[in-house]
């Protein structure tokens, strides 16, 4: 973490303090998309999810050619939740079922889950030229996230016959992981004297590694609007 953090603040210190670029700030709001029913929630069955988040960036920007320009921008991309109850086997669980289960339903589990995700996006805008500028980017994004789930009720299960299954004994779950991974921004962007007002989407969700089973954060990425100014 220290060491991302480092490579953020390096990033975007370097090119301002040498008069290559301007200093660029913006703050916003974060809306995570999922990854659908199924995934940390069962749409039949009571849920709660915190998909939406206030963000933060620091950047530098510069030009390349006019029409054309840079950003290094050190972003946070907010904290997201969620808080469920779900049948802990995946095969027992059916949306187009009039109960939400296939066959009889096992006892719902309690699950409680969130994470947060942090990065540097750099990117290539072209944009026009004049008073008013509209801008489309792109560009690589490294992110660090984090996710940690919480089950006191979960219990395995066996299905013994079709839509039939066996519950086992209490075994709570209680885990969490962090990484750092690679992913990519997309943005549109519309700016006067410097003012400017920017959507983009992260795409920061990719899963932790478990083996044969790799487990993903609740989000797969972020649709960010920001209002943003440049110095």
């Amino acid at each position: 973490m220290k060491t991302l953090l480092l490579a953020i603040l390096a990033s975007i210190l370097f090119p301002v303090c040498a008069g290559a670029a301007q200093l660029e700030v913006g703050v916003g709001l974060a809306q995570a998309n999922t990854r659908g029913d199924g995934t940390w929630y069962q749409q039949r069955f009571p849920h709660s999810l915190g998909l939406r988040s206030p963000t933060l960036m620091i950047g530098a920007a510069g030009n390349v050619l006019p029409g054309l320009s840079w950003h290094v921008d050190g972003v946070y991309l907010g904290r997201y939740s969620v808080d469920s109850l779900d049948t802990p086997n995946d095969a027992n669980y059916s949306a187009s079922s009039p109960t939400g289960c296939n066959g009889p339903c096992l006892p719902l589990a309690h699950y409680h889950g969130s994470g947060e995700a942090y990065g540097l996006a750099a990117t290539l805008e072209a944009h026009t030229r004049g008073a008013w500028q509209l801008g489309i980017e792109a560009g690589p994004l490294l992110y660090e996230h984090t996710w940690s789930i919480s089950v006191p009720d979960w219990y395995p299960s066996t299905q013994i016959a079709p839509g039939v299954f066996q519950a086992g004994a209490t075994a709570p779950i209680n885990t969490s992981d962090r990484g750092v991974s690679l992913g990519y921004v997309l943005g549109l962007s519309v700016e006067h004297s410097g003012l400017g007002l920017r959507l983009r989407y992260y795409a920061d969700g990719h899963g932790f590694p478990r083996g044969s089973d790799p487990w993903p954060p609740i989000w797969k990425g972020q649709f960010v609007l920001m209002g943003t100014d440049q110095f």
